[in-house]
């Protein structure tokens, strides 16, 4: 960030920012930081899609990686591979007898991305996730949400003092983070300054965790929705 802010020379020192699934976590982490210690924060607007920093009020997919979390911990396992557990279980979910089909919908709706992206987006999109964080994002599921990895901040907590701008985005069919687990997160943050919108209509098209920024429509309905609201806050 500190990277970018020294090539672009915004004339107010602030950043717009952009974070989907984690990303959009860490954003609401650093607001809620700056909230904290009463820090003037360098953003000038947030935009997150399908993230939250507490997942218990939906029945979120990653609760599947729950069970990692003992097991890493109890042989003292310093990654999980994620990306190689997918690519070993990616013929079985999209080819016949689709034994694991059911995984399809947790990263895009039906008929939502082009196959050649939905492959290279499982076999190389994804890595290995560190033990310690994956311990960490486990938090997300419990009572007061995500933690810091002592466990004596509570992220949630302090949201409210953010004074930027918040447009946090949903997918109807997200199954990691549900709309009802983005709500949970956005709702903490004054009303003047969130906007929260799901997509997704009740006949199609639908939107999957990652059809919001790789889906065949997400260039003409979510990306001019996030171009509006940088343009609104971007002063150059």
């Amino acid at each position: 960030m500190d990277y970018i802010r020294n090539q672009s020379k915004p004339k107010d020192g602030k950043l717009l920012a952009i974070g989907h699934s984690m990303g959009g976590i860490l954003l609401y982490a650093m607001l809620s930081q700056d909230g904290y210690r009463g820090k003037n924060t360098e953003l000038a607007s947030v935009i997150t899609l399908g993230s939250s920093l507490d997942y218990t009020t939906s029945r979120s997919s990653m609760k599947m990686l729950i069970p990692f979390v003992d097991p890493a911990k109890a042989v003292n396992l310093p990654v999980v591979p994620v990306r190689a557990l997918l690519a070993a279980i990616y013929p079985l979910a999209s080819y016949p007898p689709y034994l694991l089909s059911w995984l399809n919908p947790r990263i895009s709706a039906q008929n939502m991305m082009h196959p050649e992206l939905f492959e290279r987006l499982v076999l190389k999109n994804f890595c290995t996730i560190p033990a310690k964080l994956l311990s960490q994002l486990s938090t997300a599921f419990g009572k007061g949400g995500l933690r810091n990895r002592s466990g004596t901040f509570f992220y949630k907590d302090h949201l409210h003092k953010t004074n930027v701008p918040v447009l946090a985005l949903a997918g109807d069919k997200d199954l990691i983070c549900p709309p009802e687990a983005v709500y949970e997160t956005v709702k903490l943050i004054p009303e003047n300054l969130a906007t929260y919108k799901v997509f997704g209509e009740p006949r199609g098209p639908h939107y999957a965790h990652y059809d919001l920024v790789g889906g065949r429509m997400a260039y003409y309905q979510v990306y001019p929705r996030i171009i509006e609201f940088l343009s609104r806050h971007d002063i150059c």
